[in-house]
């Protein structure tokens, strides 16, 4: 097919171009809208001179091209604009306030924390809008399910931002889902709470029905929490080590429910309704029913992002599916794209929106010529070679992607895939099945044996794959334009074949000449290695930085080759203190250096550079002058006293020590006349 024939992919590009123009340059919306309103009367100026004149029809191309440019821009802005109720504006920064918010999605836990997004209504008598992030630690036990409402005295915290080199930008990743808030509960400061089922949602109570239906059939608490990600995608009962398990064996796409699964559903689904294609109009009858029953789903399991964009997306292959026109696939891949970018452009920047489209896109556009390249005769082994070739077209469709934000690859994808993957749809249909028995109330002992048999089974694989650490790459990082690159070389060289690609058994493919795919797909490999290379031999910079630690600090010294890492983590437990090891020696200043660790001491000398450090005994030496000061697990000092001592350049508290210690530090500090930064304001400090 030729991409370019049809118009409405260019609008596409236009739009996400306007998208992405509109993150990186902020304009005034009225810019906007002046440039959508000429942009518009040009296109329809175009149609009324020599309509059919290449001047007027390309004068109409480019309007049009522009006005969805300019479209996306102002979409982009208009959603990331606040209500003027919202909390951000009403709270008061770092005091405690009573806040009246319900739970409205569960989060999967993590080892510390169970958590939910919520809405806050009110701020005191206040009455206000927006969602927050509300953890509750596990150690508590408190059980609260979506629906409840809770009156706290707490105070909201701006999430993380990236504050170290390289760290992933938490804060950013919340406002693209619109919650700018962050709530951890004490349970003594929850001053009420209303769990009364009454006030729930409809759909709401139906999946709650069913979760307890689950709870009670006799299934095994692991299959149990499975079965509701797989179908319910209620993932808060999976275990950590469960989901670490399927991560590392290259499946945990199986665990979050998304495009994979909703697919598979629209295939039983299609199934179930063959009959209605007899009856007049019966293909346009049969994709609205499924249209209609897609959509109960998502509503079901609790209308995710994720669920959201899948049902948007196999809604529109639904009905392209019953088209059975050439492209079609590609047609409604385009259409759910552009309708999900109008509905929130900020879709564009989140992972799971790109995951999606570049596993779907793959593995339309890849797996048919992997799946060419060998027949087989025998039934059985062409159904497992389909399967292998649509998992390694998915695994290349998201490699990039997945590289750039998790900085891991899983070697034995195709081993985990061939293990779940042929038996996938036969569970989700069992577990659908199992559902409708225990809600008409069957008997159903007999499918959760089966089901507690076959999951314990599957579990047991994936974990001994896992387990095979040899082939888990992990430490991978690319920038984003490598990302951009390698998909450019990728699909060029795809879309090169394609044309060329012969299906008979004596021929696979044939080449006439090459075309501008392969000039463009050999261009950016050779760019690529370039860019790679320069920056590999011109990067020299020496940096001496103050990391941001948690309870914890941190100093990092790096130069082109070499690095050094020195920490004080003593007050963390033992977990704790390897997970943050792990973190810090992985930001971007220590990546392909050789890196040593070492205990941080009272005094660092980089070069011409000095940092003293002052621990929580407030020990320093007072003959050391204009020097940079490190204050470290909230010191037993007397600033003032320290300044007149020290005489420092720079005063630097890092996340060890108490925020209302800094906060009474910075006050003298700008008296003094002191430079004061602390890490969790002004991220990883630069010393100089």
């Amino acid at each position: 097919m030729r991409w370019l024939d049809y118009a409405f992919y260019r609008i596409l590009f236009f739009l996400i171009a306007g998208i992405i123009f509109s993150r990186g340059i902020e304009l005034p919306v009225v810019t906007y809208l002046y440039s959508l309103g000429i942009s518009f009367l040009i296109a329809l100026f175009s149609l009324l001179i020599h309509k059919y004149s290449f001047f007027s029809k390309a004068l109409f191309a480019v309007a049009v091209y522009c006005f969805f440019f300019f479209l996306g821009g102002i979409l982009l802005q208009l959603s990331n604009q606040l209500s003027s109720n919202h909390f951000i504006d009403k709270q008061v920064h770092g005091e405690d306030q009573v806040i009246s918010l319900e739970l409205q999605q569960r989060l999967s836990s993590n080892s510390f924390n169970d958590r939910f997004y919520a809405e806050v209504f009110f701020l005191g008598s206040q009455e206000v809008s927006g969602k927050a992030l509300v953890s509750f630690k596990r150690t508590d036990s408190l059980d609260y399910q979506v629906g409840d409402r809770l009156v706290v005295y707490e105070q909201i915290d701006v999430p993380a931002f990236a504050r170290n080199p390289g760290d992933f930008d938490y804060r950013a990743y919340l406002k693209s889902i619109d919650v700018y808030g962050q709530i951890d509960v004490d349970p003594t400061r929850i001053w009420s709470d209303e769990k009364s089922p009454d006030k729930m949602d409809g759909l709401l109570v139906i999946r709650n029905r069913i979760l307890n239906k689950l709870t009670a059939s006799g299934l095994k608490e692991r299959p149990r929490a499975m079965i509701e990600a797989l179908v319910l995608g209620q993932r808060q009962n999976v275990a950590p080590e469960l989901t670490k398990s399927f991560r590392d064996a290259g499946v945990i796409h199986i665990l979050a429910l998304s495009g994979l699964h909703v697919g598979i559903i629209l295939l039983i689904l299609r199934f179930l309704t063959q009959s209605i294609l007899r009856l007049k109009y019966g293909r346009w009858i049969q994709s609205a029913v499924l249209i209609v029953l897609l959509w109960s789903f998502a509503l079901l399991t609790g209308m995710s992002p994720s669920i959201m964009r899948a049902v948007t997306m196999f809604s529109f292959v639904a009905i392209g599916m019953n088209l059975k026109r050439k492209g079609s696939v590609y047609h409604s891949l385009t259409l759910s794209a552009f309708v999900l970018l109008i509905y929130d452009p900020r879709l564009l920047f989140q992972v799971g929106f790109q995951l999606s489209y570049m596993a779907v896109f793959s593995i339309v556009l890849i797996q048919p010529v992997l799946a060419g390249l060998w027949t087989w005769h025998n039934k059985v082994k062409d159904f497992f070679w389909s399967i292998c070739t649509v998992t390694i077209a998915a695994q290349i469709g998201v490699a990039g992607v997945s590289l750039f934000y998790f900085h891991q690859f899983p070697g034995l994808f195709i081993l985990g895939n061939l293990l779940l993957l042929p038996v996938l749809p036969l569970i989700i249909g069992a577990a659908l099945l199992l559902i409708l028995l225990l809600s008409i109330g069957l008997p159903a002992d007999w499918l959760t044996t089966v089901l507690n048999l076959v999951l314990e089974f599957l579990m047991g694989g994936i974990a001994t794959i896992s387990s095979w650490d040899a082939f888990i790459f992990t430490d991978i990082y690319i920038t984003w334009w490598e990302m951009i690159l390698m998909y450019t070389v990728l699909f060029s060289l795809v879309l090169f074949l394609v044309p060329y690609f012969k299906r008979s058994k004596k021929e696979r493919f044939y080449l006439k000449k090459p075309n501008w795919m392969l000039h463009l797909s050999l261009a950016s490999a050779i760019l690529w290695m370039g860019i790679r290379s320069f920056e590999t031999y011109a990067y020299s910079e020496e940096q001496f930085l103050v990391l941001h630690q948690a309870t914890g600090s941190a100093v990092s010294l790096s130069n082109k080759d070499q690095a050094l890492l020195l920490t004080d983590l003593h007050v963390m437990d033992t977990t704790r203190a390897v997970n943050s090891l792990e973190r810090l020696k992985n930001i971007e200043n220590h990546r392909g250096k050789k890196l040593s660790i070492a205990d941080l001491q009272s005094m660092v000398h980089y070069k011409d550079a000095q940092l003293v450090v002052i621990a929580e005994n407030g020990v320093y030496d007072t003959s050391i002058k204009s020097a940079n000061v490190l204050l470290s697990h909230s010191p037993k000092i007397n600033i003032e006293r320290l300044i007149l001592d020290t005489q420092p350049k720079m005063i630097i508290a890092d996340g060890s020590n108490y925020r209302h210690l800094i906060e009474a530090w910075k006050i003298t500090c700008d008296q003094r006349n002191i430079r004061f930064l602390n890490t969790y304001e002004d991220g990883a400090v630069a010393i100089d």
